[in-house]
């Protein structure tokens, strides 16, 4: 099975295209908060100089988690970017010194309570103007442990709902109220069996 999901033949230039090339010449810190914003300075394929802003903050992790009974551990909380409340996963930012693997099991013990010896790596994933990476994770078989511990400045609450009207959710148009639509998506194909995880994060 080695190489079957090998998809690179699919993403090369025609024979004898050049592969557009960059070139960085600056980075500076515009803004620097909780989030910090980088703008950066780069020679373009046609010669020409741009600056892009950047969102630059630390890596993160995000956790579908379901329980023993197989309902899926949501998180209900208030944020201010479009000031109204969101269902997701269980995600935070990776401390300093911690592997993507023990964030995620801290994450979910002190955003929900729970618990899993089954934590399993889906996926990296980056996006275009941000320096952060996003680790997805499956944490199956989850029990619970304790109350939740979220830090200072979050007030959430958590949600268990079955896989069937989770499923229905996202399939609804018109409810716009879950905000991990991608992490959802890698864990529910890969309980369906459809994918093959990496190795490791």
């Amino acid at each position: 099975m080695a190489g079957c999901c090998n998809f690179s033949h699919l993403f090369r230039t025609k024979p004898g295209e050049p592969r557009p090339m960059w070139k960085k010449l600056s980075e500076r810190i515009a803004y620097k908060g909780w989030r910090q914003i980088k703008v950066k300075q780069f020679e373009l394929p046609d010669g020409k100089i741009a600056e892009f802003d950047i969102l630059s903050s630390r890596s993160f992790v995000t956790v579908a988690a379901f329980t023993t009974g197989g309902e899926l551990i949501l998180i209900r909380q208030y944020r201010p970017g479009p000031e109204r409340e969101l269902l997701s996963f269980c995600e935070g930012a990776i401390d300093p010194g911690e592997t993507p693997v023990q964030s995620a099991h801290r994450e979910l013990l002190e955003e929900t309570g729970y618990a899993t010896e089954e934590l399993i790596f889906l996926k990296k994933r980056y996006s275009a103007y941000t320096d952060q990476e996003q680790f997805f994770f499956l944490a199956l078989n989850c029990r619970y442990q304790q109350a939740p511990e979220p830090d200072a400045g979050e007030f959430l609450s958590v949600e268990l709902s079955p896989e069937s009207h989770f499923r229905a959710m996202l399939r609804d148009a018109d409810n716009d109220l879950f905000n991990n639509i991608d992490a959802a998506y890698l864990a529910l194909d890969f309980i369906s069996g459809r994918t093959t995880p990496p190795s490791k994060p």
